[in-house]
């Protein structure tokens, strides 16, 4: 009997492993430098068409300057003739990186502007908006400890902060949509937990929404700009199911009056290209609009340091779990 039941126990123990090993490997590829892609479309949510897309690869802004490490997160805005790219920018000899611009007439080719935000702490996630005439910006800013806005005094440059929307907060790339009837502002924290945020103007009090968790787990950091159609609003979501950086999903936010549901839209929109240098290891960011009758992405990727995988335990463990809660919650609570 003990033999029995110490091999029933073995064949839980693996089955339970291998599931946890088939959502999210304890083996994981090994990312290098990241990358911007760019492109037209003619939906969404679809962009792939990245074989015939534009790529402005971090080795092509280090011959330009020299010491680049990589270029990420891109968020762009199309404003009269000229597209205004904004990315995170890390170059080799800085602790901490910057924001970036490039400039194209055609949104094929860009040309390098230079460095339009640096501060004392890292940045990030440079989501750019127009905003009642005014051009703002909302990056990472968790080293400053406060989700900070920022306002161009000359558009694309000057760039200053014009208010702190979340004081003593840190979120990671927070994710803002505003209209006349909903402004909402969505982040993560370092427990693998997506927030919610409100507020009745933008540079008014932000709260957190009475359903204050969005989601957590493996899908549950923001990954680029909301976009709004006539279903509701769409948020893309970061996917760490083979590590960070290796995927983006999209999910569909619905709200009426104060309450939401959330339900996923497009599982791993974006996701590893084999075929694509830059692009091999993962991607893990989406900035789409449109643009006239078609649709333009900007979004990144990083390519393989080398073709050994790294061995972690911990995160498919604790991920599998935080998924397994956010499932129950979102099926068993609301």
């Amino acid at each position: 009997m003990i033999k029995k039941i110490s091999l029933l126990l073995l064949i839980l123990g693996i089955g339970i492993i291998a599931i946890i090993n088939y959502r999210i490997p304890f083996f994981k590829p090994a990312g290098g430098p990241w990358s911007i892609g760019f492109g037209f479309s003619s939906t969404y949510p679809k962009c792939n068409n990245f074989k015939k897309n534009k790529i402005y690869s971090f080795e092509e802004l280090k011959k330009q300057i020299g010491n680049t490490q990589f270029i990420a997160d891109p968020f762009f805005l199309k404003e009269k003739d000229s597209f205004y790219l904004f990315f995170e920018h890390k170059k080799i000899n800085d602790y901490h990186a910057v924001i970036g611009l490039l400039t194209s007439k055609d949104g094929q080719h860009y040309q390098y502007r230079g460095t339009v935000l640096k501060e004392r702490f890292h940045l990030s996630y440079p989501q750019v908006f127009k905003y009642q005439n005014e051009f703002y910006m909302l990056p990472e800013s968790q080293g400053a400890n406060h989700v900070l806005l920022y306002k161009a005094n000359k558009f694309p440059f000057g760039w200053k902060v014009c208010d702190t929307l979340l004081a003593n907060t840190r979120l990671k790339d927070p994710t803002i949509y505003l209209s006349d009837t909903l402004k909402v502002m969505v982040g993560s924290d370092k427990n693998f937990k997506m927030h919610l945020y409100t507020a009745d103007k933008l540079q008014g009090d932000w709260t957190l929404h009475s359903r204050p968790i969005v989601m957590e787990g493996s899908e549950s950091r923001p990954g680029g700009r909301i976009f709004a159609d006539k279903s509701g609003l769409l948020l893309p979501v970061q996917s760490f199911h083979k590590g960070y950086g290796s995927g983006l999903s999209v999910y569909r936010l619905k709200f009426d009056n104060k309450a939401y549901t959330v339900r996923k839209e497009k599982h791993l929109l974006l996701q590893s290209q084999q075929d694509i240098k830059e692009f091999n290891a993962g991607m893990h960011h989406l900035d789409m609009q449109k643009i006239g009758n078609q649709y333009y992405s900007v979004y990144d990727g990083n390519q393989l340091e080398h073709n050994q995988k790294i061995f972690n335990y911990k995160a498919p463990i604790l991920l599998n779990c935080l998924d397994l809660k956010d499932w129950c919650r979102q099926n068993l609570i609301y």
